[in-house]
């Protein structure tokens, strides 16, 4: 009973504020991505999960086949601040990056 309550919430709470809402450890995922992501010149080859910036502006390199997603925060928590895209690149304000 207590999980299903959890489900719900958890369903309830991404219908209402959006996903972005959400811990980034809440998506749901099917594994690494593929391809490399390169954080403030750190490659990371078939990345999962959050890397820190070491600061509060972020260089990211997108060679990869998902997207990424910069957070103010470190730990990758709170509203993402922005995004970039599989092939992409950007520079911007955050903490940390997350790429499912």
């Amino acid at each position: 009973m207590r999980r299903s309550l959890a489900v719900i919430g958890v369903t309830l709470a991404t219908a209402v504020l959006g996903p972005g809402f959400l811990p980034a450890a809440a998506a749901p995922g099917t594994g690494a991505a593929t391809g490399t992501l390169i954080v403030n010149g750190v490659p990371h080859t078939d990345p999962h999960g959050c890397y820190p910036s070491n600061g509060f502006l972020v260089s990211v390199v997108n060679r990869t086949d998902r997207t990424a997603y910069v957070y103010p925060n470190g730990g990758c928590f709170g509203q993402y601040e922005g995004w970039v895209q599989p092939g992409g690149q950007a520079t911007m304000n955050g903490s940390s990056v997350y790429i499912d």
